[in-house]
């Protein structure tokens, strides 16, 4: 039975799941601290709208087509609030893609506002085009990698710099066209590298912080597996002390042995194998439950396994993962309206993993989301496809490796 259990994840499969790049970027690496900082996305975006609003009115003498400065602002708008909406807590990852189609948005609306003021602007440093991108890609290294990000701002600054160096001849100071471009260029330039330099030093940070929480954590996984046998062994004594030790006093009491007797006897050896092969066949996932719903107060004790995994595919799980698998489960075993005795975790697809979280919380949704949000946009962050859903007093936390259907 147990050899059967041990079959189903193939060697090359778990080798390929561990090895799953991860992108340097904090959302990756550091997801709760990335989902932490995400209303600094919506306040750099309100900033920059807020400028473009006030430049464009100070612009209103120069400008050539009004209608083309409104739908720049209307662009700038549709970018950040995209941008923002993509960054949400809980949302998928920001990928490359969504990256190049904000920042395609928000360079598109200051190009239409150089239109819009083409031949009568007076000068470039009170543009609000540079200034908006420049924002927008100071908080991007929070998201994507910092060449990325550094190669998305010095495209934005040639196509600014270009612009403004070919308004040279409305422009009220004369000097080499240059000059107009460099000041176009230099604050996009310059806050994606302050966003990015701070980006990459926290992103190193967390790097060096996951080598010690890697050796801190293989001693408290073995100190966990040991509390998780003592618990074991508990519920083996339990068993003994319940059924085998007074039937055992009953035949020394009785002094003889009958065919009743007997078939009692087996029953009770059949119990005490039954608690050993599960003992023998317990995974990471089982031990995670028991110690989750141990810490629970007024839980009763955990009966049987709570986790359907035949084919042992917890052992996929890396240790990134593993932490945050484990703190989902605590998250949950805590949730005040859990009903404890519905806890369970499936998991099938030996090739492609998925693993589902089922529960019963009477508890407003709300509230759940609020506790386990963050948790979802975690497990995104280390090569899942991660859902959250619950119906009435039904939760359902699915969660599949990246290119399967959670």
């Amino acid at each position: 039975m147990t050899a059967a259990r041990t079959t189903g994840l193939a060697p090359e499969t778990l080798v390929r799941l561990r090895s799953a790049p991860v992108e340097r970027t904090p959302q990756r690496l550091d997801p709760l601290g990335a989902q932490s900082a995400w209303l600094l996305l919506p306040l750099v975006g309100l900033l920059a709208v807020g400028y473009a609003l006030f430049s464009t009115l100070t612009h209103r003498d120069q400008l050539r087509d009004p209608a083309l400065a409104g739908a720049a602002v209307v662009l700038l708008v549709l970018g950040v609030t995209a941008a923002a909406v993509r960054a949400r807590p809980g949302a998928p990852l920001f990928g490359r893609w969504t990256h190049a189609a904000v920042l395609a948005v928000v360079l598109g609306g200051a190009c239409l506002f150089d239109a819009a003021v083409w031949g009568r602007n007076e000068r470039i440093q009170d543009d609000w085009g540079q200034v908006a991108v420049a924002l927008l890609l100071a908080i991007m290294p929070l998201y994507r990698p910092v060449l990325e990000v550094l190669g998305a701002a010095v495209l934005s600054a040639a196509v600014l710099g270009t612009l403004a160096a070919l308004q040279a001849p409305s422009l009220i100071i004369a000097t080499d066209r240059l000059v107009y471009a460099s000041v176009a260029a230099t604050p996009v330039i310059a806050l994606a590298c302050a966003g990015a330099g701070y980006a990459w030093t926290m992103t190193g940070e967390t790097l060096r912080w996951r080598q010690l929480a890697r050796a801190g954590q293989a001693r408290l996984e073995a100190e966990q597996r040991q509390t998780a046998r003592r618990m074991i062994e508990q519920e083996r004594i339990t068993a003994l002390n319940v059924a085998a030790v007074p039937f055992l006093a009953g035949l020394l009491a009785a002094g003889e042995v009958t065919a009743a007797d007997r078939a009692t006897a087996g029953r009770l050896a059949e119990v005490v194998r039954t608690v050993s092969v599960a003992a023998v066949e317990r995974t990471w996932l089982d031990d995670t439950i028991m110690l989750a719903l141990a810490a629970r107060r007024g839980a009763p004790p955990t009966v049987g396994s709570r986790v359907d995994d035949p084919d042992r595919l917890d052992r996929a799980l890396t240790e990134e993962q593993r932490a945050i698998v484990g703190a989902l489960v605590a998250t949950v075993a805590a949730l005040p309206g859990l009903d404890t005795g519905s806890l369970r975790v499936a998991v099938s697809r030996p090739e492609q993993p998925q693993f589902v979280l089922t529960a019963r919380v009477e508890q407003p949704s709300r509230e759940v989301r609020r506790e386990l949000v963050p948790f979802v946009g975690a497990l995104r962050s280390v090569s899942f496809d991660a859902r959250l859903a619950q119906r009435g007093d039904d939760l359902v936390v699915r969660f599949a490796y990246a290119g399967s259907t959670p």
